[in-house]
């Protein structure tokens, strides 16, 4: 055995040392070390390059030319340590180059700023923790603990979404155990491990909730699904979660949502699922509502002490008849829109004009110096509609008077004709 291991680790090691090898014999044998040098300038390898060249040609009893390849990479640097450079590496979080020559540097910087600025806003912190991406530390001060903060909301959201998933996939695959159990007492130890599950599922289930709340901003959804699993209102504890990150809860509108879910929990459905998978009855309902619930708890408690089991599904709701207002800005965009980088401060803008020139136009493409153009659309539709005077108005507005007296009498009688 020894003697099969031996020449095995040393190929190892020789295809491990062959692979840091920079350069080939041919290309050591042919290389313009000065051609060299500003290859690795101009894509923003470190001189110290050279020592890797080196040891690589040395297998091969080749020695570089070192002027020339310094030469070169003076070169070469200097078109790469430009501000368009600068600022492709900052706005993908990468750290800046610490050894761009002087003169080119401070160009280099600039555009790097505004990149990693560009890298470090809000939406984009939330997007590379949703994604497993790494974050190198880059934000400027101003700008670091807001990013830092949702950065951690993103990735707790996307570990608690995978946790969610996998227990998720144990449910369905100890559901279908339990169909096909052929035997009393492995349906009995399937039963029992599902309701275990069920109570995991609905405290991930929670997490979820609390972390995707703090991340979109829709606290009304979040009430909304907590109502709709039974769980009781608790904006206060979502709110501490949302602390953490640095963000303020919006109590009101997780108590809209809750009260419209709770109205789907309470029914004979929803107790008949709750009791056949032995989940708890937290006590939400009330009145008539509670009564229909218990009802169909009782049913399914007696299903789950029977060990009888079928498969009901969580009623599903509709969807929430209040979302928030058009003009609400959620805190995480699904698709935000990539904006172009910025140019380069040296290009300065044109100077505009006024609007007082020959040839200027405004808003609807006629000249405002010389009135030419054609006019708006609403300026044409704006013509040939005059204000109505008073005695062509009052006749009018007694048609819709009459008209709204009318209808529901029309209404009434088309319900009795059916």
């Amino acid at each position: 055995m020894k003697r099969l291991l031996y020449p095995l680790a040393a190929l190892l090691i020789v295809a491990t040392f062959s692979g840091c090898a920079t350069m080939s014999k041919k290309e050591c044998e042919n290389a313009d070390w000065r051609a060299v040098g500003y290859n690795d300038g101009s894509r923003g390898i470190y001189v110290g390059q050279l020592e890797k060249h080196r040891k690589s040609c040395s297998k091969y009893s080749i020695v570089p030319d070192d002027v020339a390849y310094r030469d070169g990479w003076e070169q070469g640097i200097r078109r790469y340590c430009t501000y368009d450079t600068g600022f492709r590496t900052g706005n993908r979080g990468a750290r800046h180059l610490t050894y761009c020559p002087a003169d080119v540097a401070p160009d280099y910087l600039s555009g790097w700023d505004e990149g990693v600025r560009r890298y470090c806003e809000p939406d984009h912190a939330l997007q590379l923790g949703l994604s497993g991406f790494g974050y190198n530390g880059v934000c400027p001060a101003d700008m670091a603990g807001e990013f830092q903060d949702l950065y951690r909301l993103g990735r707790d959201v996307r570990q608690a979404r995978a946790a969610h998933h996998k227990l998720e996939a144990r449910l369905d695959r100890t559901e279908r155990a339990l169909l096909a159990a052929k035997n009393r007492k492995q349906h009995r130890e399937l039963l029992h491990d599902l309701a275990l599950l069920r109570h995991d599922e609905h405290r991930s289930d929670n997490r979820v909730i609390a972390l995707e709340a703090c991340m979109s901003g829709d606290w009304f959804d979040a009430g909304y699904r907590d109502g709709e699993a039974g769980t009781p209102a608790r904006a206060a504890d979502i709110a501490d979660t949302c602390r953490n990150y640095g963000i303020l809860p919006d109590r009101r509108g997780y108590q809209d949502g809750w009260r419209e879910g709770n109205s789907l929990y309470c029914s004979y459905d929803s107790g008949l699922y709750a009791g056949q998978n032995n989940l708890e009855y937290l006590g939400v309902c009330s009145g008539r509502a509670h009564r229909q619930f218990w009802r169909g708890y009782e049913k399914g408690r007696e299903m789950f002490r029977h060990e009888q089991y079928e498969k009901y599904h969580r009623p599903v709701g509709r969807e929430p008849s209040r979302r928030p207002a058009a003009g609400t800005k959620l805190r995480y965009k699904q698709t935000p829109q990539a904006r172009p980088a910025p140019k380069h401060p040296a290009q300065a803008k044109r100077p505009q004009d006024n609007g007082k020139a020959k040839g200027q136009h405004n808003d609807n493409g006629r000249d405002v110096q010389h009135g030419h153009g054609k006019p708006a659309a609403a300026d044409r539709n704006s013509k040939g509609k005059e204000k109505a005077s008073p005695a062509e108005q009052e006749p009018r507005q007694r048609m819709q008077d009459k008209s709204m007296e009318q209808r529901p009498m029309e209404e009434h009688d088309m319900e009795r004709m059916h």
